[in-house]
Parts: structure tokens; sequence; C-alpha cells
């Protein structure tokens, strides 16, 4: 077995994709590792481009848009590595910083699934490690007022703007932009719950290591670019709402509304939500 699988989900981002390889390669220094890239776009074939400029690069051609986790899924049942490394197309990775998230998974036995600390083009830094939701933040984060409660102190809380994202610690979970899990801690042949077309895949994924007793460790030593598209904000805004809104519902459901673990579950867990730990 490898020690590490990087799964690139790819729809309609061919240079992001290009520029994301490119980072990939550039970045690490080991050669134990594979990369699959399962292409949802079923117009463009990636295929002639990627075998002409990375020919090891496992190309997992969908015939359809199958939504994220059915895709992920796909490359995940191919894969072969210790370690899966789920990245979107718009991250570039940094130099050592997945050997970080590594590492770090390696000196944590608990971990279940590892992040980076996530940072704007700019540098600046974007909140992708978040608190579970409760109903107070999913009504103010979720319909056309929640640009006017940006900076609710629930709002800021579920975002852990509270916090100065420096330290190694548990976190709830965070964004599948860029996430090392283990796969000794995946029950089942399945990555992720393809109940969830897009959206809420992550924040699943997170709540059910968390519920088998594995942690979600943030490690902001590991740095990565993440150009998030905000694609709610873009063109086919309604189209992406309608997914988020769904997969909300399939959320609740799916849990009966418990929105994260109960206090007997996560309450013997050492450094939830946040909490340092040691290194």
């Amino acid at each position: 077995m490898s020690l590490l699988s990087i799964v690139i989900v790819n729809y309609r981002s061919g240079d992001l994709l290009r520029a994301c390889l490119d980072s990939i390669l550039k970045s690490l220094a080991t050669q134990d590792f594979e990369i699959l890239v399962a292409n949802n776009d079923s117009v463009q074939d990636l295929s002639p481009i990627l075998a002409r400029d990375w020919p090891s690069i496992q190309i997992i051609q969908n015939t359809s848009n199958l939504g994220f986790g059915a895709a992920a899924n796909r490359a995940f049942r191919q894969s072969k590595g210790q370690f899966l490394l789920l990245l979107n197309p718009d991250v570039r990775v940094k130099p050592s910083s997945i050997e970080t998230l590594i590492a770090t998974a390696e000196a944590h036995p608990k971990a279940g699934l590892v992040l980076p600390q996530l940072r704007n083009p700019d540098g600046s830094l974007q909140y992708s490690c978040r608190r579970f939701y409760t109903c107070g933040t999913l009504l103010l984060r979720r319909g056309p007022w929640k640009r006017f409660f940006d900076r609710h102190p629930k709002v800021r809380w579920h975002l852990m703007a509270d916090w100065d994202h420096q330290s190694l610690a548990v976190v709830d979970w965070g964004l599948g932009a860029a996430a090392l899990v283990r796969r000794q801690a995946l029950q089942g042949a399945e990555l992720f719950d393809e109940r969830f077309f897009l959206y809420f895949e992550d924040v699943d994924l997170c709540l059910r290591l968390r519920l088998s007793g594995w942690q979600v460790l943030y490690n902001p030593a590991s740095i990565m670019v993440h150009e998030h598209r905000r694609d709610s904000a873009g063109p086919w805004s309604l189209l992406a709402k309608r997914h988020h809104s769904m997969s909300l519902i399939k959320f609740l459901w799916k849990y009966r509304f418990q929105l994260g673990p109960t206090k007997s579950s996560a309450g013997s867990e050492k450094g939830v939500r946040g909490e340092m730990i040691d290194d």
C-alpha cells in the first residue's frame, strides 16, 4: 500500500486544476504517492491534457456530473494509500504542507482527519475550520439576510473567529477543500455519503468520524492557498443554493435534527472545539 493517495474532483476547472497539480508535484519530496482525478465534466476529456503533462496521473472520467461525494468515492475505491488527501482544484499546496499533514496524523493516532490552514490568494486567513452548526447559526447563516449578520457573535463563534488559528487543535469540522483522511478511520467502502450531491458532505464526514471516536485536527503549520470561488455567489447561484438547501435537509433528516455529537459522546474527548493539544 502506498503512503498517500491524492484525490481531486474536477468540474470545469481546467486552469485551476493544472495549477493545483503543478503545486503538488513541485512541493512533494517523496515519491510514495498517487494522484487520482475524478472528472465530473462530461464535455471536456482531461485525459489528453494530463497524459501529455502528467502521464502518471490516473483519470476517472465520469459520463455525467455525479456530484462531489460520488465522484470522490469512485477515486477512493481505486486508491491504495494509507492516507487520502482530498483537494479541490482551486487549492495550491505550499512546500512541505502535505508532509506536515501526514506527520501530524502519524504523531496523533486518534486523528481520523487533519486539516491545513487555508489562506486566500492575498495571504489573509480563511476561516476553514468551524464549530458544528446550531439552530441559531443555521438561521443566521442561511437566507438572504445573512450578509447583515456577518459580525454576529453566534456567527463568529461558528466560524471560530474568536480563536487565532495558530495552534494545533481539535476542531469540530473543516472545509473539504483540503483534508487528509486516515483510511483506517473510514468504515465501509465509502468516503462520503452520496446522498449529498454538493455541500454538507464535509460536515457529515467529520461528524461520522467524531461519533466513531476519531478526532479532527487542525494544524496551521501546514499552509495551502484556496481560491475560494463561492459558487453560491456566481452565475449559477440559484442551482448552488438549491443544492445547499437540499443537502441541509438531508443532513438534518439523517441525524434526526442532531447537529453535532451529544454531550455524552463528545464530553470525554480532550481538545473539543479549538482546545489546544500537546504536540
